[in-house]
């Protein structure tokens, strides 16, 4: 029995990849969490008084305390400013983390397929020699029809016609296709197509 053959994951291939995808995926959740922090200020601010918002240093010169809100230097309003500027540092980071990630992506991808290449062309090259096979066999379907056809003999109504061009095309069009593109490929060469075959 043969055995499957595994593709292991990006993650596995490359150390690199793991560590990219990972650095991303925090750096996303640190924008998600300061986007729900914003919201959550902004939703504090519409329903306070106006005179709610002060600083520190208004509300001494005040004679007052200052609101557990307002615990930022400039209050509540100051810190949703500051999330507008970690905001953009966070996404000019997320977008080179998410550069590298692709690059990381590419490496472990590129590992990958380098392992898996020879087992990948063996199930091109049986699949090229089975459509080959399976040409030749309704060529010679098609060649028996044709002696019935000659002999003006009524079969159709007693033998079903089971030609295959809905499959394989007229002249093996299909086929043919396929098979150009393996050898294109370089997964299986030319002179191992039949003639009528090859493009």
């Amino acid at each position: 029995m043969k055995q499957k053959t595994v593709v292991r994951s990006l993650e596995d291939a490359d150390a690199s990849y793991a560590s990219a995808k990972d650095l991303l995926t925090r750096l996303r959740a640190s924008l998600s969490a300061l986007d729900r922090e914003a919201d959550d200020i902004r939703t504090r601010l519409a329903s306070r008084p106006v005179a709610a918002e002060k600083t520190s240093r208004v509300a001494a010169l005040l004679g007052e305390s200052v609101d557990d809100d307002n615990v930022a230097p400039d209050g509540v309003s100051a810190r949703l400013k500051a999330i507008a500027g970690e905001r953009v540092d966070l996404r000019a980071a997320i977008e080179i983390a998410a550069q590298r990630l692709a690059t990381a992506r590419h490496a472990a991808s590129k590992t990958i397929c380098t392992e898996i290449k020879s087992d990948y062309s063996a199930r091109v090259k049986a699949v090229a020699d089975t459509l080959v096979a399976a040409h030749q066999a309704h060529a010679e379907l098609l060649e028996l029809s044709e002696q019935l056809n000659d002999r003006d003999i009524a079969w159709s109504g007693i033998l079903p016609p089971m030609h295959a061009h809905a499959i394989f095309g007229h002249d093996g069009g299909r086929i043919s296709g396929y098979l150009h593109d393996a050898v294109q490929a370089g997964f299986i060469e030319k002179k191992s197509i039949p003639v009528e075959l090859q493009r």
